[in-house]
């Protein structure tokens, strides 16, 4: 493996370190593709939020695909009890009821997002398709002027197991209900096996 960075933004070579073993075709400087199987790829691109003297560097994953079926708007995940972590509830808004009911039949997929650390969720539906983006606690970094400093808080191999596989699972789970095919939650695959952790 060559030494030489791949990308110009220390950010993106630094969550591609950390999706050891999982093939990246780079898209742009700020974004690359990842390949689950076949069937399944995630895009993943570099978001900054500018702060007073720093800025966060963040990184968001999306999973994404075409609508087929009568559904608009967004299904937001709610986790009750802030002290000991409960599965996710899926809820959803005005025409994305029926999805969120259907999510929720899968408690595989529920439990596995609980345990995600993550920072925002959206499921989103619209004509143009369906998009499930997951930006993440880690795999992001604070840049500091003042005082210089730049952190990173890398993307752990249980971390990147958890979201990889939510979003595998959000992917299959989506495709099936928008093809009209209502499984057991025992259908959907297992998680992606690990690589290079």
């Amino acid at each position: 493996m060559s030494s030489v960075p791949w990308f110009e933004t220390p950010l993106m070579n630094a969550v591609q370190r950390d999706l050891a073993g999982w093939p990246c075709e780079k898209l742009s400087e700020r974004s690359a593709l990842l390949r689950l199987n076949n069937t399944t790829a995630v895009t993943f691109s570099v978001r900054q939020k500018r702060l007073f003297m720093a800025s966060i560097h963040s990184c968001e994953f999306v999973v994404e695909g075409p609508v087929t079926r009568p559904v608009r708007g967004n299904i937001r995940a709610h986790q009750s009890g802030w002290w000991k972590r409960q599965p996710i509830r899926f809820i959803g808004g005005k025409g994305s009821e029926a999805l969120a009911g259907y999510l929720n039949g899968f408690p595989n997929l529920q439990q596995t997002l609980s345990e995600l650390d993550y920072r925002r969720f959206s499921l989103t539906f619209d004509g143009r398709g369906w998009r499930c983006s997951i930006e993440p606690w880690a795999a992001s970094e604070v840049v500091c002027k003042m005082p210089p400093l730049r952190r990173y808080l890398r993307l752990e191999a249980q971390q990147r197991m958890l979201l990889l596989s939510v979003l595998a699972m959000i992917d299959q789970a989506v495709s099936l209900w928008m093809r009209g095919e209502i499984v057991e939650e025992k259908a959907l695959t297992s998680p992606p096996s690990q690589r290079g952790s």
